[in-house]
């Protein structure tokens, strides 16, 4: 038996906060919520003091990359290597993370049950195998495919335990933040033998394709000046620079957009959810998969790339068709601000009631945390404690059925998984449980 004693619960339903309440749990599910304590006749019962801390489900990150080994992001990268994907699944459970769905789609589900041996968080996939997909992918990278990942079908993922189809797009395929940490330096450093940030990189980009990525955007004066701010002036010429970022970036992008429709077509046929990169590039295609009538369309962080006004405009149109379900992404924009350098979009989410669930996603492996995002939300009036919590458990556990089975609800009956956490500083975790045993005491993995 475990007992977490006297903490202030908040249940996950969005709405029921008990200021002091005890939590009793028994063979890893929750045998009681109550607010009278008593010491416990059971000898070998362990009691944790809650006194000052808030108790919560533990959150369900359903868009997290690089937490399986096996090919990473729609462009079906090398695997970042198991070392790194424990990196990966501690970074996330020791934010309060107790499961994450892998979006990186072309993974098998032999690869998610051998990383699962390492690490005790829980593991689900998606599957993106359909041969557009694959397209995409080999125009880009496709460094991490084998036959094994080029044999699996999303039928077969289906069957074995996947639970959604995803992440359709990315911003490796599109031209988003993936081309500028990863494919634009490296043709950079090809052509030139300079290295490049990501924030140079994109200027360049942006400059060349514009944010909707387009080469009839491109500003030829404007690449001359980007050319020279960042000190390539020397070793490239306007033209070339743009015949790079078009070579790099384009090859992937309207085939992923075909993709879409393909994907689409699938989540219908297997009547699973699907989640979807929601950005400028993919604005249209991800309006035309919305009217299809899919019963649970995922839009992925709907708050990011787009300008505050725009990500609003848009995600009001998509919440008009039936079966939308609208991702906030916290990406790193409290901390490293290298991919999303201000919080002002996610925050204006939280005040206009726009996210219907929220996750992390990868942020170049420097995501924030969401109670982090949720605790920078309340202290900032934008939302309540309630119903920030709800964002990241019980209506994520509803918006993808087999992702958190009986999970993201503190209630008789349901498995503990949970965080106990700073009050309000509720993104400091101090005890994470996964089924009733803590793997997590003080701040550190002790499971």
């Amino acid at each position: 038996m475990l007992i977490f004693k006297d903490a202030k619960v908040v249940t996950g339903d969005s709405t029921t906060i008990y200021e002091r309440a005890t939590v009793i749990i028994e063979n890893g599910v929750i045998a009681e919520v109550t607010e009278r304590f008593s010491e416990p006749a059971e000898h070998d019962a362990k009691v944790i003091d809650g006194s000052g801390k808030v108790l919560v489900p533990g959150m369900i990150n359903h868009h997290a990359h690089g937490v399986v080994n096996g090919p990473i992001f729609a462009s079906a990268a090398e695997p970042l290597g198991m070392p790194k994907v424990i990196e990966q699944l501690d970074r996330n459970l020791l934010q309060g993370v107790t499961t994450v769905l892998n979006v990186d789609g072309f993974c098998t589900m032999d690869e998610v049950k051998e990383t699962q041996r390492y690490h005790p968080i829980n593991i689900k996939a998606c599957t993106m195998h359909t041969p557009l997909n694959f397209t995409a992918a080999d125009r880009l990278d496709a460094a991490g495919l084998r036959p094994e990942h080029r044999t699996m079908t999303v039928e077969k993922m289906l069957e074995q335990g996947a639970v959604a189809i995803g992440e359709i797009g990315g911003g490796h395929t599109l031209g988003g933040g993936g081309q500028d940490y990863i494919y634009i330096p490296r043709a950079i450093k090809k052509a030139t033998g300079r290295d490049i940030d990501s924030f140079q990189a994109r200027k360049l980009k942006l400059a060349v394709l514009g944010r909707f990525i387009e080469e009839s955007a491109c500003d030829i004066e404007l690449v001359a000046a980007v050319l020279a701010e960042i000190g390539l002036d020397d070793c490239l010429t306007p033209e070339a620079a743009k015949q790079i970022v078009v070579n790099t970036v384009l090859p992937s992008v309207s085939v992923t957009l075909d993709g879409y429709r393909e994907a689409a077509n699938e989540a219908i046929r297997f009547n699973v959810p699907m989640i979807a990169h929601n950005a400028p590039t993919s604005m249209k295609v991800v309006h035309e998969i919305a009217a299809m009538g899919m019963k649970r369309f995922i839009a992925a962080h709907s708050n990011y790339l787009y300008t505050l006004e725009e990500s609003i405009e848009n995600t009001r149109k998509l919440k008009q068709y039936p079966g939308v379900i609208i991702d906030a992404a916290v990406h790193d924009c409290f901390g490293e601000k290298r991919l999303v350098s201000s919080p002002l979009n996610l925050l204006a989410f939280f005040k206009e009631d726009l996210a219907d669930i929220v996750s992390t996603d990868y942020a170049a492996g420097k995501f924030d945390s969401m109670l982090l995002a949720f605790e920078e939300g309340i202290k900032l009036g934008k939302i309540g404690l309630a119903k920030a919590v709800g964002l990241g458990t019980k209506k994520v556990a509803d918006a993808i059925p087999g992702l958190a089975p009986k999970r993201g609800l503190i209630e008789k009956g349901y498995v503990a998984d949970l965080v106990l956490c700073g009050d309000p500083q509720i993104s400091l975790v101090d005890t994470v449980t996964l089924a009733g045993t803590v793997v997590v005491q003080q701040g550190k993995r002790v499971a």
